[in-house]
């Protein structure tokens, strides 16, 4: 289990990763950050398991049992070895015993526990100490005391252990009502390709469920790594409408007052309902839409809103690049925005308010200076 865990954690960090790199500002540092911690403690808890693997699982029922089944021998310390590992600073060991049980054939075995270090002169070689034997026949046994009449342990005689069979405790066994049992999962060698399939398929699950939500922004990211870009530029026709189409989804209406279009991200200032004043702004960046609250500059009538469909933007790249080489200079990180042009009628009611027709307005420059462009809802050029 803690192994499927590792490997969910692992996806979600992979998912976690993509997002952050192809979704909006933010996205996907904290589940990246989570994911990171759960995979080091579950691959930490995997480490120390593994250490444990050949340790038995003696639970007080167990040991009981044993008791009550009258399953004790006499267990002789052959040997006492250190792993390296230790347990709340205590050292985990594996100690060589051979067995001699009350009814049944002697065997050999090698019992992992944790041997306080206060208790380390106890397990000396030579040394004899009461066990019970969990299962019928070993190799499961556990330390106990008392268990033994003065008669038991005078009648009963540790054999040589080069006399008796070696048995091996299954690693990752545990005895619960008398029977063995193992994790749901193997550990070793048989079963091993089923399990690394499995282990794939869990981390591509939960990289999947991190990435779902961006779907959108890793399939732009995709589309542009295949035509020789790191990031999607918004100003393309296809993505430029992308952006259109969600945001128009999201707001309701597609009445606006402002449209601002950057290598990164689309914004736009549209009235809560259309024919009102009240405005909010809202920004298309990473696959998804943001609300940002109020915008900045409320209007003060609602004729300066428009149609986000009377304005061709899907011309806006070209016409960028072709104001580009007008002036000899590349398109660069060039943003645009439309806006509505103010009233010039000094007559009007609505003079120098921003009633007119929908411009869009861009300029094009280096660090030595830059050129503004202005064109019509059409796309037709507006000269100064």
């Amino acid at each position: 289990m803690l192994r499927l865990i590792a490997f969910a954690a692992l996806g979600a960090l992979l998912g976690g990763v993509v997002v952050a790199i192809v979704g909006p500002p933010g996205a996907g540092i904290a589940i990246a950050g989570v994911a990171f911690t759960v995979l080091v403690f579950a691959t930490v808890m995997t480490r120390v398991a593994g250490s444990l693997g050949g340790s038995v699982a003696a639970s007080p029922k167990a040991v009981q049992q044993a008791r009550d089944a009258r399953r004790l021998g006499l267990a002789r310390v052959d040997a006492l070895r250190q792993t390296g590992t230790q347990i709340n600073d205590q050292p985990l060991c594996d100690i060589d015993v051979t067995v001699q049980p009350l009814s049944g054939a002697a065997f050999a075995t090698t019992v992992r526990t944790v041997v306080p270090l206060t208790a380390v002169p106890r397990f000396q070689p030579g040394a004899e100490l009461e066990v019970a034997i969990l299962l019928d026949g070993g190799p499961e046994v556990a330390f106990v005391d008392g268990e033994l009449s003065p008669r038991d342990r005078e009648r009963l005689t540790v054999p040589s252990r080069r006399s008796v069979p070696v048995l091996k405790v299954e690693p990752h066994t545990r005895v619960v009502d008398g029977r063995r049992k193992g994790p749901i999962l193997g550990v070793g060698p048989k079963g091993r390709p089923v399990r690394l399939v499995l282990f794939a398929l869990v981390a591509v699950a939960a990289a999947a469920v991190v990435v779902a939500p961006y779907r959108v922004a890793v399939a732009q990211t995709v589309e542009a790594i295949q035509d020789g870009h790191l990031r999607p530029d918004m100003r393309q026709p296809d993505l430029l409408a992308q952006a259109q189409e969600a945001l128009v989804e999201e707001i309701g209406h597609d009445q606006v007052t402002s449209i601002v279009v950057t290598k990164d991200f689309v914004t736009v200032d549209a009235p809560l309902r259309a024919g009102e004043t009240a405005t909010d702004r809202w920004m298309y960046r990473g696959g998804r839409v943001s609300n940002e609250g109020a915008a900045t500059i409320q209007p003060g009538l609602a004729e300066e809103q428009y149609a986000w469909s009377d304005v061709a933007l899907d011309q806006l790249w070209g016409l960028m690049e072709t104001s580009a080489a007008e002036v000899g200079l590349p398109v660069g990180d060039a943003s645009a925005s439309v806006r509505r042009s103010a009233d010039g009628d000094i007559d009007s009611e609505t003079f120098a308010e921003a009633v007119g027709p929908p411009v869009i307005t861009f300029s094009i420059g280096d660090d030595y200076g830059s050129t503004s462009f202005r064109f019509a809802a059409d796309g037709t050029r507006i000269e100064d």
